[in-house]
């Protein structure tokens, strides 16, 4: 079967099976408008690369979903790897491994792909260090608190709002974006991708506002029976002003039914320091998480990147 396997680039149609490769390797029902909100068209096309077999079939297949990505002085495309695989009957036969290289030789450059980066489970994140010369960065941090019914006084200088509002979250970001110098763009544009029009999920997005000014925007939704605070923005002026969102998420989950709320933070030492007070602990992280990257350019330096990183729950792929 090897010699009849094609690895080539992404071409307009492949969805329909790689989707279907994805099911059949992990076991499961995604929809293909689910694909369709993960990977959407790109000015550049989509950064995936298959194997095809005779038959037409994708039976491996190594892709990336692209955002804009500070590395300290320099901002850079990155890409996510996600969903990658080969069907059961070529594993082991090396079709992934070239499906792989395939990739690196196409998007693994100072051009396209600068930082590739990736949260892989077990037996893929052996893989991926040994074979495929990630680098294994220090591991994702979880806390988590309960959700009680408590009686929270109000603030006259503290407003919550709810919903997306694209430019607030641009106002916000470009107000807070020196406090993380290493991580994703989290601007209006990257939010509204991340976090609507998502087939099946509904995320709750919560802004605290002084005045007319954004101070803190988090957005949360209900997964497995807890609240997941997925992504957290916080301008660092004012600790009441992330308090209060810390309990306006309180008052989500009690609503929701969840007895619990669960963020991953890393990467920024007054957030968790304000969130220990409110009552957040640090808690071994429920999916053992760790983060893997590569880089190819010289100013995409790993080793700051995994001591200054910024990161939540939404820079993943897994909430």
């Amino acid at each position: 079967m090897t010699s009849e396997v094609v690895i080539r680039p992404y071409e307009e149609g492949d969805e329909v099976g790689i989707n279907a490769g994805f099911n059949r390797a992990f076991n499961t029902t995604r929809a293909l408008e689910d694909w369709h909100w993960k990977y959407p068209a790109e000015p550049e096309g989509r950064w995936i690369m298959v194997a095809v077999a005779e038959d037409g079939g994708v039976v491996a297949y190594y892709g990336a979903v692209p955002s804009r990505f500070r590395c300290g002085e320099v901002t850079v495309r990155a890409g996510q790897i996600t969903d990658v695989y080969a069907v059961p009957e070529v594993q082991g036969r090396h079709i992934f491994t070239r499906c792989y290289e395939a990739f690196i030789e196409r998007f693994g450059n100072a051009r396209d792909l600068p930082l590739m980066y990736g949260f892989p489970g077990g037996r893929h994140l052996l893989m991926g260090l040994k074979a495929l010369k990630y680098v294994l960065l220090p591991p994702v941090p979880a806390y988590r608190r309960p959700a009680h019914r408590r009686h929270h006084w109000p603030s006259w200088r503290l407003r919550l709002r709810r919903g997306f509002d694209r430019g607030a979250v641009d106002a916000l970001w470009e107000r807070a974006a020196s406090r993380y110098p290493w991580g994703n763009l989290r601007n209006g544009a990257w939010l509204e991708r991340r976090f609507t029009g998502r087939p099946g999920v509904a995320y709750r997005h919560l802004s605290v506002w002084r005045g007319e000014t954004p101070c803190a925007w988090g957005v949360a939704r209900e997964m497995a029976g807890k609240l997941m605070w997925a992504e957290l923005i916080w301008d660092g002026e004012d600790p009441a002003s992330l308090a209060r969102l810390a309990r306006a998420m309180e008052r989500e989950a009690v609503e929701l039914s969840c007895p619990k709320i669960e963020l991953w933070l890393r990467g920024d030492p007054p957030a968790e320091a304000v969130l220990r007070d409110e009552g957040f602990a640090s808690v071994p992280h429920p999916l053992d998480l760790q983060m893997v990257a590569r880089s190819f350019r010289e100013e995409v330096d790993l080793g700051l990147l995994g001591r200054e990183l910024y990161l939540t729950a939404g820079d993943t792929d897994l909430v």
